[in-house]
């Protein structure tokens, strides 16, 4: 590599593009522009046409040439095209949807050479076949000079997209062998016929008779179904790890998700939490989004991250492509760099010419052209490796705020609500009114609340409607120690290890802790103008508006009444019941906001909703180092006067940050001020310094 281990390159071959006539040229020009890295497909189908006969001569050349031009390789290898040979000889390697459809052999826009989803999880002898293909190709590449690093999923998921949007009737998979294996995992999670009996209310006479939900209604059933398939993704994760080192024990393996929002527990089974585990390094495609790169950067635990298919040039055949400027790449390198990125593949280098995807996604043109984007980059590389050893020794701050995340609650409330809509908004709404703040923000797992959960001063808990006693109890222990809890209305409602709703609101002895007498609650489905005239007079949809002192807040979905208590009342409905109350827990605090602010915000909300959280938290620790108006954030990637201030305004007004840094140059949507530097509305910035 050039002068720095930083990665920054190109994903480049999906087979059947580019021409094998461009490859050359192309290489040797990646190379000569400055990028170090390009990342290759190994595709099941494509690399072994016939079973048990594999052809390599595609990645053999591409391999080659990347030595020739200096440049290092990610292989990535694609096992979700099952081979033709393998659809016919083999039918029952086929998944099945509830409603009895047969998935197999789709060719789609991001798979054009066919075979999605590939064959079931759960088929024992897909399990062999697979692993002698990645052996295969592990043998004959483990000491190639070219090679980086091994990629062994590309965004793990149970459809490949052809059924991510959740619904009952197209869930995945419901063949024999799932089945059966469901059977085994519950063995495994209940122990005993009479406990599994006791959460689903059944009366089963032995696990292996336990019966798949088909629809949403249950919950208990539904949860543990959709869990066992995140817990079957996991698994193979791990398996096609082992498979790799057994025959390289140098290089490192890792696979690249796609974290929630995009992708979601329901139909595509990613834990990005448990995938974490395994593997040496990282990778996420769409990290460019703050919140998918501070997700990245809760589960690495430290590993390294790999910003792994950047999506710049997103488009499609009949609807154009966008072209990023300025704003738009800082917005993929540099924010994820502020939340520990060390690396940046992007997707990809020349514009494929075969499926609706072409002709966008090139950072070329597409007979190989100079583009203004492509000398954007090269610029921004330039700057990069200059201070590659500043970003290198860079480490993100932690341990301010986390965001409470459960794969469990998110299937729950999509179970409950019929939409993703509940859960994702809510969690992208709390994330977003700390991320906006400037504090430090990370994501934490239901495990994490017993250990975790100790290094931080807040931990925010949007829409968990599902929870049990063991976790609230690990949560009062936090308070009680000095932590500060935010819970938001019916705050675990449903017990988690009984399967039942709680009689108490607050549930799981929340309620009961803090001394919380819930008088009702009114949902904004049920009543056609929102709420009672006794508590809400105003139709709004789902907006529940309440106030703080001069602040109008943006509540949803619910409004919960109870009667007066706890230490202080910080904010009020319409009607004077209690919005927002603060009790007292040992050296801390529990907060209970009686709607959904997180939902609230992400929909309606503002810098009230803003300076309302800094008013309940205090101020950021980043506050140290530099101040900025509501809205718009900054990080410091710096040491000793060089290196970066990344400022990002989400905002629909230019706004201002004070600080004494002395910049080398400005990129972005940013002018220099008396006392620091003003960001345009929607746009972002880096200042460079030394």
């Amino acid at each position: 590599m050039k002068n720095t281990d930083l990665i920054m390159g190109f994903q480049y071959y999906r087979a059947p593009t580019p021409d094998k006539t461009e490859w050359a040229k192309d290489l040797e020009r990646i190379a000569s522009d400055g990028y170090n890295t390009v990342k290759y497909w190994i595709q099941w189908r494509w690399n072994e046409p016939e079973e048990g006969k594999f052809y390599f001569d595609d990645i053999d050349e591409l391999m080659d040439l990347a030595e020739k031009n200096g440049l290092k390789v990610v292989l990535n290898i694609i096992l979700d095209v099952s081979p033709v040979w393998l659809i016919k000889d083999y039918p029952e390697s086929a998944m099945i949807t509830a409603n009895g459809v047969r998935a197999e052999g789709f060719a789609t826009e991001y798979r054009q050479i066919g075979g999605v989803p590939g064959p079931c999880f759960n088929w024992e002898k897909g399990d062999l076949l697979k692993k002698r293909f990645i052996s295969e190709c592990v043998k004959r590449y483990a000491l190639h000079p070219a090679l980086l690093m091994w990629d062994v999923w590309n965004e793990p998921e149970l459809s490949v997209g052809i059924y991510r949007d959740p619904q009952p009737e197209t869930l995945l998979c419901y063949c024999d062998n799932c089945k059966k294996a469901f059977g085994k995992y519950l063995k495994e999670k209940y122990c005993h016929i009479d406990k599994l009996n006791g959460v689903w209310g059944r009366n089963y006479s032995d696990f292996s008779v336990a019966e798949p939900p088909k629809r949403r209604g249950t919950t208990a059933d539904m949860i543990d179904w959709r869990e066992f398939f995140c817990d079957v993704i996991t698994r193979d994760f791990a398996k096609r790890v082992d498979c790799v080192k057994k025959y390289d024990k140098v290089h490192p393996v890792m696979c690249h998700t796609v974290p929630i929002p995009l992708f979601n527990s329901i139909s595509c089974c990613s834990d990005d939490f448990s995938i974490a585990k395994y593997g040496d390094l990282v990778g996420n495609s769409v990290g460019s989004n703050p919140l998918a790169a501070d997700m990245m950067k809760s589960v690495a635990n430290g590993k390294r991250i790999i910003n792994s298919e950047i999506h710049a040039c997103y488009g499609s055949s009949l609807n154009g492509f966008r072209l990023p400027d300025t704003n738009d790449m800082i917005k993929h390198i540099f924010i994820p760099m502020a939340h520990g990125s060390k690396g940046f593949l992007f997707w990809q280098y020349r514009p494929e010419v075969i499926g609706n995807e072409a002709p966008a996604w090139g950072m070329v043109g597409l007979k190989g052209e100079e583009t203004e984007r492509n000398e954007l980059l090269k610029s921004i590389y330039a700057e990069i490796e200059d201070k590659a050893d500043i970003v290198e020794n860079f480490v993100p701050a932690s341990g301010e705020i986390a965001v409470y995340h459960d794969k469990a609650n998110e299937i729950y409330c999509w179970e409950a609500s019929f939409s993703t809509d509940l859960y994702v908004n809510s969690l992208t709404g709390a994330y977003e009114m700390f991320y906006k703040n400037n504090y430090a923000v990370d994501f934490i797992s239901p495990d994490g609340l017993y250990e975790d959960i100790k290094k931080y001063k807040c931990v925010y808990f949007p829409s968990t409607f599902l929870f049990d006693e063991d976790k609230a109890n690990a949560v009062f222990d936090y308070a009680s120690a000095g932590g500060t809890v935010i819970i938001e209305a019916l705050f675990g409602i449903e017990n988690e290890k009984t399967g039942r709703h709680c009689y108490s609101i607050p549930g799981c002895g929340v309620a009961e802790k803090l001394g919380i007498k819930t008088e009702n609650f009114y949902s904004s489905t049920m009543i056609e103008n929102g709420y009672d005239g006794k508590v809400f007079t105003k139709a709004a949809g789902d907006k529940v508006p309440f106030f703080a002192q001069n602040r109008l807040l943006s509540g949803a979905k619910y409004l919960v009444k109870t009667s007066l208590g706890g230490e202080e009342v910080l904010a009020k409905f319409e009607s004077g019941s209690p919005g927002v109350i603060s009790y007292k827990v040992g050296e801390g605090r529990f907060i209970v906001v009686n709607t959904l602010l997180s939902y609230g915000f992400k929909k309606y909300g503002g810098e009230d909703e803003l300076s309302f959280i800094r008013e309940i938290v205090g101020e950021p620790k980043s506050s140290a180092r530099a101040k900025s108006e509501l809205g718009l954030r900054f990080d410091f990637i710096e040491e000793g006067g060089r290196g970066f201030i990344v400022l990002d305004n989400s905002t629909d007004s230019d706004k201002r940050i004070i600080t004494d840094a002395v910049a080398s140059k400005i990129l972005g949507n940013c002018e220099k001020t008396e006392d620091g530097f003003t960001v345009k509305a929607k746009g972002a910035a880096v200042i460079i310094l030394g």
